[in-house]
């Protein structure tokens, strides 16, 4: 009817946090074209354009998207090796060390819901790195150290971090060994550690 349309676009974290209500999304217009800023916490997120004519009539269009971690220099040497931990919730799927190495973002380790809780890869040989990426899921960890070991008995210190606030940590931890491991020190939540991928890599 030649009415003049406002349109506004919405997010949507059910996904994630089951929340349930709808936030404002940064976005820019060309034509027909909307191009929104993905939010900085990962997981699947719904998108809805609403146009609105000014008589009370909307129309809505609704579209999905992940967002994941950031890509990363090198290789992670990490990937598919096999993962053991101090403790993992079997809750809901067994959430296994195993599927915090398994390079698939839908699964994730989940360790009982205290601090001294720890998750480590066996890298197979004494491999020489410089990065360790964490995907945290919503419980994620606060204080840990990243550590490495020849032979999962003696470890060595490579990076201490005290202001975790989840979602991805990139974390520089130079040094060698055969066994990496995530020591927590102090969960950033109430519930136990969570991670969706532990990644060590090599230049």
């Amino acid at each position: 009817n030649g009415d003049a349309l406002t349109y506004s676009v919405l997010l949507n974290s059910n996904y994630i946090n089951k929340a349930g209500g709808l936030a404002a999304a940064e976005f820019t217009r060309s034509g027909n074209t909307y191009q929104v800023k993905a939010p900085p916490t990962l997981g699947v997120w719904k998108v809805y354009v609403f146009a609105e004519d000014g008589h009370g009539n909307v129309g809505v269009e609704t579209r999905s998207f992940r967002v994941v971690p950031p890509a990363m220099a090198g290789t992670n040497i990490a990937l598919g090796r096999p993962a053991t931990a101090s403790s993992f919730d079997p809750w809901n799927g067994n959430f296994a060390p195993g599927q915090a190495t398994d390079g698939n973002l839908a699964t994730r380790w989940s360790s009982g819901w205290t601090d001294n809780e720890w998750i480590q890869v066996d890298l197979g040989s004494v491999r020489t790195f410089s990065k360790v990426q964490l995907v945290w899921e919503a419980g994620y960890g606060k204080g840990y150290r990243i550590q490495a070991s020849d032979d999962a008995v003696t470890w060595r210190d490579l990076a201490t971090v005290t202001d975790g606030d989840g979602n991805v940590d990139i974390v520089n931890a130079a040094g060698s060994g055969r066994y990496v491991r995530m020591q927590g020190t102090q969960r950033g939540t109430a519930w136990g550690y969570s991670l969706f991928e532990l990644g060590v890599y090599a230049s």
